[in-house]
């Protein structure tokens, strides 16, 4: 295909280094299941220089969950001597010095960062796993029981023939999924109108956020966020500090359904006398409230603020909140006219996946079926084409794929998004994925080392394996 290449075959590729496939990597140490990954062969593919964090650390908000949450998903005895040299680490001990409080999504990307690098670097080492850097998974070919994973690194190409491919390369908020969601609810907006994302506006510091909208606010301009989850409270917060010193008055929140709050236990819930379905908002495993669709710690300080005084947080500017989900004829009147005149509009809607090209080997293109909130997969994030049919041996569960509510993960049954989060990347919907990958490489007796070929003529310049952040030896 692409002339002149290197062939290489393994059992498992993992495709992205972020906290998603962190987790997975983290959780097989965790279990003694790295020794069996790595005896069929394992890769790991990265498109950053440093693998291990993916964008997480460059969010100016807090986390929605607290310091130690974070913490338990190091704390295991059997990682002690990973994670020994973070004893000496001063990120670590910023997230323990406030191991009950949210901390900053910096301040948790600094210290997964150096903790995900303790993990690489001792699976490479003690398991002679391979870690490809700076290479970017371009195309993924599926072909019977192997997906031929086309790679790129510094303008050469390689294809890598695996048995397993889990593949978590990090989400995007696409506009088209904005529009088309807001059409089916009978809303538009003007065709020229720009949409902002959030996942890129949430990376921006407050003196960014001035710079970018000064002169909108200059302007008299209208802002709405559009949503009802943690990330469009957190882009409520953020606008309304950044821009009231500029004369901000009011920012819209339009959201389809109701806020919901989160609480550790039904007794907490009702005594701040929140109304919610005993049995359909409980999650039946923590027997919290609102598990996983409530809004959680800073972000539920400011839904709350928002709810009881209608303004943002510590600051003056109110908040307009504007439910679409067709109850109240006022309000769907209401959001059509803001939608209309927005100077600004910010999408706070879910992710997409980012994914490669995925076809078939006669080339024609795979789409992955999506269900609200990310991709209909099974509980071990095995996607389904368009067709309904399963890609066995591929798994997704990262953000804009996530995992479906499922009994063993736990979740309130009245949340039909996909569950994501560090600790389920580290536990439960890893280990889920672990033991799929683990049986089919069983059922498929892949052989029990990496083997690799050189087909046609070895291309000059691959860089051969070192420590944790090279690639492995082009050929044996």
């Amino acid at each position: 295909m692409y002339g002149k290449y290197l062939e290489t075959s393994t059992g498992c590729v993992v495709g992205g280094a972020g906290p998603a496939g962190m987790g997975l990597l983290f959780n097989a140490v965790r279990t003694g299941t790295i020794a069996e990954l790595a005896q069929y062969g394992l890769i790991i593919v990265d498109a950053s220089a440093t693998p291990g964090i993916g964008r997480l650390g460059e969010y100016q908000i807090t986390a929605n969950s607290v310091g130690d949450v974070f913490l338990d998903c190091l704390r295991d005895p059997a990682m002690a001597e990973v994670f020994a040299p973070l004893q000496a680490s001063p990120a670590y001990w910023r997230i323990r010095d406030q191991a009950q409080e949210a901390p900053l999504l910096s301040q948790v990307g600094e210290l997964l960062l150096e903790a995900s690098q303790l993990v690489l670097d001792h699976i490479v080492a003690r398991y002679s796993v391979q870690l490809w850097s700076e290479t970017l998974i371009t195309e993924v070919f599926h072909d019977r029981d192997e997906y031929h994973i086309w790679v790129e690194h510094r303008g050469q190409k390689q294809c890598i023939r695996s048995h397993a491919l889990v593949l978590n390369l990090g989400g995007r908020q696409d506009p088209h999924n904005l529009l088309n969601g807001l059409a089916a609810q009978g809303l538009t907006l003007p065709p020229a109108r720009a949409i902002h994302s959030a996942d890129s506006l949430l990376r921006l510091t407050p003196r960014a956020l001035r710079a970018t909208f000064a002169t909108t606010v200059a302007q008299g301009g209208s802002f709405s966020v559009i949503g009802g989850s943690h990330s469009a409270f957190s882009m409520l917060e953020n606008i309304a500090v950044a821009l009231e010193p500029l004369g901000l008055a009011q920012v819209n929140l339009i959201h389809r359904s109701s806020i919901r709050l989160f609480y550790e236990s039904v007794e907490q819930a009702r005594a701040n006398g929140y109304a919610f379905d005993p049995v359909a908002d409980v999650c039946p495993i923590s027997g919290r409230v609102n598990r996983s669709g409530g809004l959680r710690y800073r972000a539920l300080a400011v839904g709350r603020e928002v709810l009881e005084r209608g303004v943002v947080g510590g600051t003056s500017v109110r908040a307009r909140l504007l439910q679409t989900d067709g109850s109240d004829v006022e309000q769907m009147r209401a959001a059509s006219e803001v939608l209309r005149t927005a100077a600004v509009v910010m999408q706070c809607t879910g992710y997409q996946p980012l994914l490669p090209q995925l076809r078939r080997m006669d080339g024609t293109a795979i789409e992955l079926r999506q269900v609200t909130g990310g991709l209909d997969s099974d509980p071990s994030g095995c996607p389904c084409d368009q067709g309904g049919r399963r890609l066995h041996g591929l798994h997704l569960f990262g953000l804009g794929s996530g995992l479906g509510v499922d009994p063993l993960l736990g979740s309130e049954p009245s949340f039909s998004g996909r569950i994501y989060g560090v600790w389920q990347f580290h536990h439960d919907a890893s280990r889920v994925v672990i033991d799929a990958v683990l049986q089919r490489l069983a059922d498929l007796a892949s052989p029990p080392a990496t083997v690799v070929h050189a087909h046609l003529e070895l291309i000059r310049g691959w860089p051969e394996r070192s420590s944790g952040s090279d690639w492995a030896e082009a050929a044996s």
